[in-house]
């Protein structure tokens, strides 16, 4: 088994466990980090916006 795959393997282990133990926690975390890029596609979106106005 090269290391990438024991590397997914592992991550994807922890987020099952993750999934299973903290739900909400996943949740919130999935949210915070769903939001940091939808603020960032926004300034993007002002962004292009400010050059065509």
């Amino acid at each position: 088994m090269d290391v990438k795959k024991a590397l997914l393997l592992i991550a994807a282990a922890v987020l099952v466990y993750t999934l299973l133990v903290h739900p909400t926690q996943l949740g919130d975390g999935v949210q915070a980090i769903l939001g940091w890029i939808m603020s960032g596609i926004r300034a993007i979106g002002d962004f292009f916006k400010s050059i065509v106005d």
